[in-house]
């Protein structure tokens, strides 16, 4: 509004609170000054009307007086609606005066002020905040790029090599590498599909009985190779008074164990990672023992223990540029424990090494039958399924002839349909004892032949194997029949234990 239009009092009193800047931009109070502005420019109408009555005659000053009380009514009332539009808005519980509420009004707006500063400070934050996280998301994503790239670029280029030089030498020393690099990206894409699935809330943990001194001892046996390769040793020590028949969910067990004592392997370099298990103390069901891996490696500060522990982030840049990795191995073992009521713990002194450990209260049993077995497939012995008749469902001819080569290792009577359709007209001609479906296929996909096999059969095994690792999708394939799913690449070993396990329940 207009500065020369404002009523001289009402303009002094605005100019000790409100600065010019603030009511040009800010629509409503601009629109309520020229409300009060109305107000003071009828009292000024009002006061002349009285002193011009004061000259009038008993009955034209009766008029005139009611006419001024008239307009005074509809300016307190004028006041009252805006009091009453801004309590509303604002606080319900703000007292308004009837005195001066003019001056009621002008805190109003003060308080507003102060609560649009407070605004915008927390806006300020949170957008340090977002682009904090943008930036820990692009170094994680670079981080990714180069993870990926590294066992990519060895493999394309190994390939190439074995084709120009095309020697049995050259093929037996450069397969060893290929294998290497391949189960880099394995481990690699497997992490991100779990750091998902636990971001998600889709993991399920499982209450199955196992021996976890068995489990350790496997994932020490595993990991000696890769110590070896930075000169270092592994040492497991167990309590001679730990329970080790415990019931929970060995492969997030295994994995939590795994991650920890992989980290502590690439940080450390002519030295010994220990894993060490004390029992703390056993009830009537119940058994709590704490886990440590303790290495001799390059030690963590102070300031960096939490952040170690955030997604996305590792301890300093120059760490993932010496040593690799991605920095999710110690986020993914933080929330399993987490899941398993539990948490990580972290002891370190820069230059002499690190200890990570974490304390778990387990249901127990004395009976050593019903174990949980093979667990991780590092160990595991491929078992001849000879006999076996399953109908692989897949429309990647590479895929194809990949899957027929493993199976064939196990002597299994192998059947290839290229979509849903055809997977269901082979079923009701042929007798197998497992189907093996993709999920995504032309014509039909795996969803709609498995619809249309439940209906025909409820009981044969279904596994989907599937590079759809999108777990919406794999619950959805459960939900529909499928029995369980391996996502691709897959683990050999992983496939025979599977199918091993419903052929002999079949």
């Amino acid at each position: 509004m207009d500065n020369k239009n404002i009523h001289r009092q009402l303009k002094r009193q605005i100019s000790k609170f409100l600065s010019d800047d603030f009511i040009a931009n800010n629509e409503a109070v601009s629109k309520f000054i020229e409300v009060v502005n109305l107000s003071y420019l009828s009292y000024e109408r009002d006061a002349e009307l009285f002193e011009q009555s004061s000259r009038l005659n008993d009955v034209e000053y009766f008029q005139i007086n009611l006419k001024l009380k008239e307009q005074l009514g509809n300016k307190d009332a004028v006041q009252d609606k805006l009091i009453y539009a801004i309590k509303q808005l604002n606080d319900n519980e703000l007292k308004i005066g009837n005195e001066d509420n003019v001056i009621d009004l002008l805190n109003i707006l003060n308080k507003e002020i102060d609560f649009k500063k407070e605004f915008q400070e927390q806006l300020f934050t949170a957008k340090l905040n977002a682009e904090k996280a943008n930036e820990a998301k692009s170094d994680f994503l670079s981080i990714m790029s180069h993870e990926i790239r590294t066992p990519l670029n060895a493999i394309i280029g190994l390939i190439y090599i074995m084709e120009k030089e095309n020697s049995l030498n050259s093929f037996q020393e450069n397969i060893e590498v290929l294998k290497h690099s391949a189960q880099n990206l394995y481990l690699l894409i497997n992490d991100i599909l779990d750091f998902n699935k636990i971001e998600a809330g889709k993991i399920d943990i499982e209450n199955i009985p196992f021996d976890l001194k068995e489990l350790i001892t496997q994932i020490g046996k595993s990991l000696e190779v890769k110590a070896k390769e930075n000169s270092n040793t592994i040492e497991i020590i167990f309590d001679p008074n730990f329970t080790p028949n415990i019931i929970s969910d060995p492969l997030r067990i295994g994995q939590i164990i795994t991650n920890l004592v992989s980290n502590a392997i690439k940080f450390t370099k002519n030295g010994k990672i220990t894993i060490k298990v004390d029992q703390i103390e056993t009830n009537q069901n119940k058994s709590k023992f704490k886990v440590q891996v303790i290495d001799t490696g390059i030690g963590i500060e102070l300031d960096n223990f939490k952040q170690i522990f955030q997604k996305f982030e590792q301890a300093e840049k120059a760490t993932t540029r010496e040593f690799g990795g991605t920095g999710l191995g110690l986020v993914i073992s933080k929330k399993l424990l987490q899941l398993l009521d539990s948490d990580i713990e972290l002891q370190s002194e820069l230059g002499k090494g690190s200890n990570f450990n974490f304390i778990l209260n387990m249901p127990f049993f004395k009976e050593s039958s019903d174990l949980k077995s093979d667990v991780l497939y590092h160990d595991y012995k491929e078992e001849n399924l000879e006999g076996l008749r399953v109908l692989l469902v897949e429309d990647n001819v590479i895929n194809v002839k990949v899957a027929e080569k493993i199976l064939s290792q196990w002597n299994i009577h192998v059947d290839v349909a290229l979509n849903g359709l055809i997977a269901t007209q082979m079923y009701e001609k042929g007798k197998y004892d497992i189907i093996l479906m993709d999920l995504s296929m032309p014509v039909m996909d795996g969803y709609e032949a498995t619809i249309n096999i439940r209906f025909r059969d409820p009981i044969i095994p279904i596994i989907a194997l599937t590079a759809s690792a999108s777990y919406g999708y794999l619950e959805k394939a459960m939900l529909l029949g499928i029995n369980e799913y391996i996502i691709k690449p897959f683990n050999p070993k992983e496939l025979n234990l599977k199918l091993r396990k419903h052929y002999k329940n079949t």
